[in-house]
C-alpha cells in the first residue's frame, strides 16, 4: 500500500487564506518508490484534524468512482489510517 509519512518539524497544521475562506492542511511525504519521498499537502476540514507524527496509508474510503467510471482519489478528503507495523516473527527452537 502507499506509505505516507508525517515527520517532525512538518507535522503542524497550517492554514492558507483563499477567496472562499481559510484552508487547513498538513504537510506529509509520500513514498512512490523513487530515491526520495515527495512532499504533499493533506487537506483538513479543521485544525484539530491534524495527524500525529508517524507512518500512514490511504484509507479505502478516500477512493471513489468518477463520472466516467474511473477510479479516482478524492483530492479534498485524503483519509489516512496508521500503517501496519511489521509483525514480529517467532523463531522455533
Amino acid at each position: 500500500m502507499l506509505k505516507i509519512s508525517i515527520i517532525e518539524g512538518h507535522h503542524l497544521v497550517q492554514q492558507r487564506q483563499t477567496k472562499n475562506g481559510v484552508r487547513y492542511f498538513q504537510e506529509a511525504y509520500v513514498h512512490l518508490g523513487g530515491a526520495f519521498p515527495q512532499q504533499i499537502e493533506i487537506p483538513l476540514r479543521a485544525p484539530t484534524d491534524g495527524k500525529p507524527i508517524g507512518d500512514y496509508e490511504l484509507d479505502i474510503s478516500t477512493f471513489q468512482v468518477g463520472r466516467f467510471k474511473n477510479l479516482e482519489l478524492n483530492p479534498f478528503e485524503l483519509r489516512l489510517k496508521p500503517a501496519d507495523q511489521p509483525r514480529a516473527t517467532s523463531k522455533a527452537s
